[in-house]
């Protein structure tokens, strides 16, 4: 059972689940535009198009998805009401682990953490709820994650040497 989801089991339906997706879409699309533009703004170019690519994936997500919501009435759910087990969606990158010398390895890593939770996330859906439907929806979901984890391990393996280079006056943060 994924760590990813707080009262497993808890999304039975289809409205649900997508009200869910389209919060973790949107947070995730959002950020890493953010994230993209901050390290444009560093010059980090190579750093920026990682974030980028994602965050033009996200954005086809979650078109797709919006479609997809329009056809239901979605439950509200404040913020905290979410079933993921952390303040934020699974999939929005930590603002707190990025910083102007983000390499492109620790780039890399950072966003396969968190579409390795996104995965997760959907997997505990898929895998705890009690509606063929939103089983199915939830699996489908999770493999579109697993395509981000694939492109993402492969371009990880293919990636040079760190480029990290040591700040004598590192900032606190990118707030």
């Amino acid at each position: 059972m994924s760590d990813e989801v707080k009262d497993a089991g808890a999304i039975d339906t289809l409205p649900e689940l997508l009200a869910h997706a389209l919060a973790m879409e949107t947070e995730a699309t959002e950020r890493y535009g953010e994230l993209a533009d901050q390290m444009e703004t560093h010059r980090k170019t190579k750093v920026a198009a990682i974030f980028r690519r994602l965050e033009k994936e996200e954005r086809v997500h979650l078109v797709e998805l919006t479609h997809m919501c329009s056809q239901h009435d979605l439950p509200h759910y404040a913020p905290w009401d979410f079933k993921w087990s952390t303040g934020e969606s699974p999939e929005a990158i930590d603002i707190g682990k990025v910083s102007y010398q983000l390499s492109v390895r620790d780039a890399v890593k950072l966003a396969l953490e968190h579409e390795r939770r996104a995965a997760d996330f959907y997997g505990g859906i898929a895998q705890n709820t009690t509606d063929t439907e939103v089983s199915i929806l939830a699996s489908q979901f999770a493999a579109e994650e697993r395509e981000h984890i694939g492109w993402l391990e492969n371009f990880l393996a293919e990636a040079g040497p760190d480029d990290t280079a040591e700040d004598p006056d590192p900032p606190l943060s990118q707030e």
